[in-house]
């Protein structure tokens, strides 16, 4: 599977992109990938590629993903460069992720969601690499979409 995850500067894209690769790991598949932050400081794009299961390079060669995981809406169109499937958070979850959460688990409660919406992921194997915050963060998200 070839990933490309994309955001701004503070939004948690590395991390959501580590803990992406941590629960591919456990549940047994190689992970290889690349992270690109450019002006992440000052909110430019941080993007990261990622190949779970599959070749040498964790380079994805445009127009060549499986999914494209935008954490920042505004980045739809650099996204489609990647891939045709691309996966986003809808504005009322990201206000309900910064309703319900502290700012810095924000991007947990989202891969929560995300994992609820793709089943792409156990979400047993999540709670394992996480710590007993961010494993809270995720599973509101995660039952959010659960109970809809």
């Amino acid at each position: 599977m070839k990933l490309v995850i994309l955001g701004r500067g503070g939004q948690g894209v590395l991390f959501f992109s580590k803990v992406l690769a941590r629960i591919a790991i456990e549940e047994g598949k190689s992970v290889k990938t690349t992270e690109i932050k450019g002006m992440a400081k000052k909110g430019g794009v941080v993007e990261v590629q990622m190949k779970i299961g599959e070749g040498y390079s964790p380079r994805v060669k445009r127009g060549s993903a499986d999914l494209v995981i935008l954490l920042s809406p505004d980045l739809k169109d650099y996204g489609k460069t990647f891939g045709k499937k691309i996966f986003t958070f809808s504005k009322k979850e990201i206000e309900r992720a910064l309703k319900e959460i502290p700012l810095r688990y924000v991007n947990i409660y989202l891969l929560g969601i995300f994992l609820a919406k793709t089943n792409i992921f156990d979400i047993d194997k999540a709670v394992k690499v996480l710590d007993e915050k961010n494993k809270k963060a995720l599973l509101k998200g995660y039952n959010y979409v659960q109970s809809r």
